[in-house]
């Protein structure tokens, strides 16, 4: 069985299912190079099917997720604010606007999807399934994990009228996911963080990792209590303030709430509004986890909140929770994942269990494999050296060149789906000087302040990172932070935040055996213990896709060599700088 899972909006993606496993997932970023693409995903869906080697025609099942309407099971949600803001005029206007903007919003992108359906699906013979924004979230969370029952926690800005859900998920049951806590889209932990991105400077819906990392720098108690006029959880009940201090749009700021917040140091207010996310979560989490009788149980999460990795790691640190999964692509752009799932169950649900089974995601190498199209590269074949290696070869001289403190731009198979770089489209290089992050974030045009990331071999993160677990799924996707050890800060400063801290990417021999084998021989050589790992693009651009792009940055200074693994050769390109090269 064939199943396309699409969503149409906010890093619009498409994703195949082949008999309960994805097979290919793709952003449509990637092919157009705009950067969170919202774009309806032909590129995208193109891509999925002919990497299957079938057409449109061969689709079993088309299933939607980016939206589906209102949920009659939230009436009681609305009803409530209703009557808790009834007298007060400005909050009852607000609610009215959120209401009014989500219909018409997301009006148009179904009617997109709509007549998308109707040139290209033939109705007499293949399905097309809706399914609600936080219900593909949350199925993109539990089915991909590899738990088989816990609670499934899903939060971003908005979706179908809810903000934040939590369910409870058990694998063999006839409904795997119940929800047992919802928040509606006016009561929002992502517009409460896109707010303060926005009150800062930076663009909401794109820079919310940069308060993430300014937030070391600042005192999180010194604007805590303004953060707090925002938004609190009381009694299990995310309770927000609206008027001139909350209002789940990300903009307009209010007069009131712009003078006040200029009381307060740029960096006090991230580290205020990033500690009080952090308790926020975990202070709901922990409230319906204790009414519903739940302890030291899995966690799965899924939803744009869940890109911020410091509350990953302060959730997982909760007594109540065993472990915790971060779904990769967990904006939404993963939300065809969920969809895919979800139809999956609904269509297999009196099958075998083997028919029902739906395949952990164990990697998310789900995109197109790496080409030379020549599209980007005319008039550079004199500029461009290449030479071809074995892989052991490659080695050697990938290490030389790393020992030289070249920056590598590495491509290697299929590109990852989701907003993490995992060394298949790549940049990395030495961490034994943390000054390298002033020179590589001017390369990349990147904020100053913003921290890299490592890439460990599973066998050295036992001395890198305290109470390291080789069985936390976070790290083999980069999805939480982890405390680092006297050790690693001392070997590795350059990809360790100022709060002691580092956002890692764990391999295996298997998982990844060339940056497996290249690490080896990078602690042996170097003593280090990591190399810094930063997605291959540069500022406001997608990851990149193929070598054309690749060779784009070589030729702009943004990396000094590229290396394209293809099986057992790699080809390294060079930028030859004499009076004939064209800059």
């Amino acid at each position: 069985m064939y199943i396309l899972g699409i969503c149409n909006d906010e890093t619009a993606s498409a994703s195949l299912m082949v008999n309960g496993e994805i097979i290919c997932a793709v952003s449509e970023e990637r092919f157009t190079r705009v950067k969170l693409d919202s774009a309806f995903p032909e590129n995208a869906i193109r891509f999925c099917i002919e990497f299957a080697g079938i057409s449109l025609k061969d689709i079993d099942v088309f299933a939607y997720s980016w939206s589906k309407g209102f949920d009659e099971s939230l009436l009681s949600n609305y009803v409530n604010l209703g009557i808790k803001y009834g007298s007060d005029s400005l909050s009852l206007k607000i609610i009215h606007e959120r209401i009014k903007w989500e219909i018409h919003r997301d009006l148009e992108k179904r009617a997109e999807m709509g007549r998308w359906i109707e040139k290209n699906v033939d109705k007499s013979r293949q399905r097309v399934i809706d399914f609600y924004h936080h219900e593909a979230h949350a199925a993109s969370a539990g089915y991909y994990s590899p738990f088989d029952r816990g609670i499934v926690f899903t939060s971003d800005g908005r979706g179908d009228f809810e903000s934040t859900t939590l369910y409870k998920f058990d694998r063999q049951s006839a409904n795997p996911l119940s929800r047992i806590f919802s928040a509606s889209s006016v009561e929002s932990f992502g517009y409460f963080y896109g707010r303060i991105t926005a009150l800062l400077g930076f663009t909401p819906m794109r820079h919310e990792g940069k308060i993430t990392g300014l937030a070391a720098y600042g005192n999180k108690l010194t604007a805590l209590d303004f953060c707090r006029k925002m938004i609190r959880v009381i009694d299990g009940e995310i309770v927000v303030n609206l008027g001139n201090y909350y209002s789940p749009f990300f903009s307009p700021l209010s007069d009131e709430l712009i003078v006040e917040a200029m009381q307060f140091k740029k960096e006090d207010i991230a580290a205020a509004a990033q500690y009080h996310l952090e308790c926020m979560m975990k202070d709901l989490l922990s409230f319906h986890m204790a009414k519903n009788g739940i302890t030291n149980t899995a966690v799965m999460c899924a939803g744009g909140v869940f890109a911020n990795v410091k509350v990953t790691q302060q959730l997982k640190e909760l007594p109540l929770v065993s472990n915790i999964y971060v779904q990769p692509q967990m904006g939404d752009g993963g939300l065809c994942l969920g969809a895919c799932a979800l139809a999956h169950h609904l269509l297999n649900q009196n099958e075998t269990e083997v028919k029902k089974t739906i395949k952990q995601l164990k990697s998310v190498y789900l995109g197109p494999e790496a080409k030379l199209r020549g599209n980007h590269v005319s008039n550079s074949s004199e500029q461009i050296l290449s030479s071809s290696f074995a892989i052991d070869s490659a080695l050697v001289y990938l290490i030389e060149s790393l020992k030289l403190k070249k920056i590598i731009g590495l491509i290697i198979g299929r590109m990852e789906f989701g907003p993490r770089a995992l060394c298949n489209r790549s940049i990395i290089a030495h961490t034994s000087d943390h000054l390298i992050n002033l020179s590589l974030n001017a390369r990349l045009r990147r904020t100053e302040f913003m921290p890299f990331a490592p890439v460990v071999r599973e066998e050295t993160a036992h001395y890198a990172f305290i109470n390291f677990s080789p069985n936390d799924p976070t790290f083999a996707f980069m999805t939480s932070t982890a405390s680092c050890t006297a050790e690693f800060i001392k070997r590795s400063p350059a990809v360790v935040h100022v709060d002691g801290t580092a956002r890692p990417q764990v391999v295996t021999e298997t998982s990844h055996n060339f940056i497996w084998r290249v690490l080896s021989s990078w602690e042996e050589t170097s003593g280090e213990m990591s190399l810094i790992n930063t997605s291959f693009n540069i500022h406001e651009e997608p990851i990149i896709c193929d070598v054309d792009e690749g060779i784009i940055a070589l030729r702009a200074g943004v990396i000094d060599e590229l290396w394209v693994v293809r099986g057992n050769i790699a080809n390294q390109y060079l930028f030859r700088h004499d009076e004939h090269s064209v800059q």
